[in-house]
């Protein structure tokens, strides 16, 4: 299968890139800082440098794959919208060539439908919009951009990455299922490798966890 993959430069995209590659994947992974993959070489892997106002080279990266996989998120204090504009490039370039698969990742902040009340998760979202407003409204704008696609899309939303080794997760919805806030890095790139192989969780945003 053929995937595109977009953040996959930090450390849990890292990961990603090497799970896709394991299962004997094709990987194009567009990034504006390549450097950051050179060292990862293989024959499988191509290296797209662009950034994500270049609408017409994400629409040609994203045509005739089987799925995009995105990990992009604030990094630092968010001061611009570019973040959620760069999504939203994505998806409607998706919708343009007809690519219908696109798995992207979240943080607790964002709400769902299925979710109860839970303490924890409304405790570390109100620290989290005090201390980091911008990127919270970033990360709900792109949310909100992907919900309103006609894609096939996973939204998979988790609390806090740690750099521990793969381990089962536990998926489902805060304040409803046996779901926490922590969950390794490793764990996130695994079950969404999983995601972009398969039609499982087709518009919805589920919460893993360790």
């Amino acid at each position: 299968m053929k995937f595109v993959v977009f953040g996959g430069t930090g450390s849990t995209g890292l990961r990603l890139v090497d799970e896709l590659l394991e299962r004997g994947h094709e990987v194009y992974a567009y990034a504006r800082s390549p450097e950051k993959l050179y060292p990862m070489e293989h024959e499988r892997l191509a290296i797209i440098e662009g950034s994500l106002d270049e609408r017409e080279k994400i629409k040609e990266t994203v045509r005739d794959v089987d799925a995009v996989i995105s990990l992009l998120g604030p990094n630092g204090r968010a001061k611009k919208q570019t973040l959620s504009e760069g999504v939203i490039n994505i998806v409607e370039t998706m919708g343009e060539v007809g690519t219908k698969r696109f798995v992207g990742l979240a943080t607790s902040s964002v709400k769902d439908p299925n979710d109860e009340k839970d303490f924890r998760r409304n405790a570390i979202a109100s620290a989290l919009q005090l201390g980091f407003a911008n990127n919270q409204r970033e990360v709900q704008r792109l949310a909100a951009a992907v919900r309103s696609t006609d894609l096939d899309w996973t939204l998979v939303r988790v609390g806090y990455l740690t750099d521990r080794g793969k381990k089962p997760v536990k998926v489902g919805y805060y304040g409803k299922d046996e779901v926490g806030m922590r969950v390794s890095r490793a764990s996130v790139a695994k079950f969404m490798a999983d995601l972009a192989e398969s039609n499982d969780h087709i518009k919805e945003s589920p919460v893993i966890s360790n």
